[in-house]
């Protein structure tokens, strides 16, 4: 009897934890697909993130090394406005880095793009990659404010 009433009582434990969780998650953004990764309106993912007024030009950011290989990206900002972002190194040496190359990293750079800045959460499933590729931007951006 003991035992059935510590599980029944882990049960609704659960239950209320994931209840709660659900509650509390915020929605998903319906332009970014699912929302896993995508960044919250009003929630920076970065703590120092400042509204910066970017000059117009053309920088390169730092090459980040990650646990798939290097990182590094190009930014073009022309009005003020982010307008290209070109990943020049992206890991390649595993089939899943290209996958993630192919795949993920272009959704990542619409984010950015229509964010106008890097200040967006990581993908989820390319963590590393992506996180290197929002290092070196920030790096390239810092360059322009």
């Amino acid at each position: 009897m003991r035992r059935a009433l510590i599980g029944a009582g882990g049960a609704v434990a659960g239950a209320v934890v994931v209840l709660a969780g659900h509650v509390l998650a915020p929605p998903a953004d319906p332009d970014l697909g699912s929302g896993a990764g995508a960044a919250h309106p009003g929630v920076s993912s970065s703590p120092d993130a400042v509204d910066r007024p970017l000059r117009d030009g053309t920088a390169t950011g730092s090459r980040v090394e990650t646990d798939y290989g290097p990182v590094q990206v190009k930014v073009v900002v022309d009005a003020g406005v982010i307008v290209e972002i070109e990943a020049l190194i992206l890991p390649s040496v595993h089939e899943r880095s290209r996958w993630i190359a192919a795949n993920l990293v272009p959704r990542l750079r619409q984010r950015v793009l229509t964010a106008q800045s890097a200040d967006v959460d990581v993908m989820s499933g390319a963590t590393f990659t992506s996180g290197g590729y929002l290092r070196s931007l920030r790096a390239a951006l810092d360059q322009l404010t």
